[in-house]
């Protein structure tokens, strides 16, 4: 399975690929127009993804299929931390401006995302 960004003539700056490590083939693949800046699996089957668009999403790491999407508005610089409180999973990750989403920005110059730094905690299902 393969994503791509919905701008046929924009090239890919963000990719996650899921490897078998027994054979090393890809499994699937995730493209998108920005860069991915940070990630992070769940022993619960998800792949957690920010990048430099503001966008954290979360992904099936069975498929690939983004399970939900959502801005935040500035580029998420932050590795999502993902812990458990009274029997309830959460995922912790912040956005703001770094060097790497900087330059990796330049790249994708339409894509406009805020400066804003924040954090932000959800629970997840």
């Amino acid at each position: 399975m393969t994503t791509t960004s919905t701008d046929a003539t924009a090239y890919i700056t963000g990719s996650i690929w899921a490897v078998s490590a027994e054979t090393g083939h890809a499994i699937w693949t995730y493209e998108q127009r920005a860069a991915v800046l940070s990630l992070v699996a769940t022993a619960g089957g998800l792949i957690l993804a920010g990048d430099s668009n503001g966008h954290f999403k979360a992904l099936d790491d069975r498929t690939g299929r983004v399970l939900w999407d959502t801005n935040l508005g500035a580029p998420v610089t932050g590795y999502p931390v993902v812990f458990s409180a009274r029997g309830k999973e959460y995922v912790a990750v912040s956005t703001g401006v770094s060097i790497v989403s900087t330059r990796a920005n330049e790249l994708t110059p339409e894509l406009k995302p805020g400066t804003g730094s924040s954090l932000f905690v959800f629970a997840l299902p």
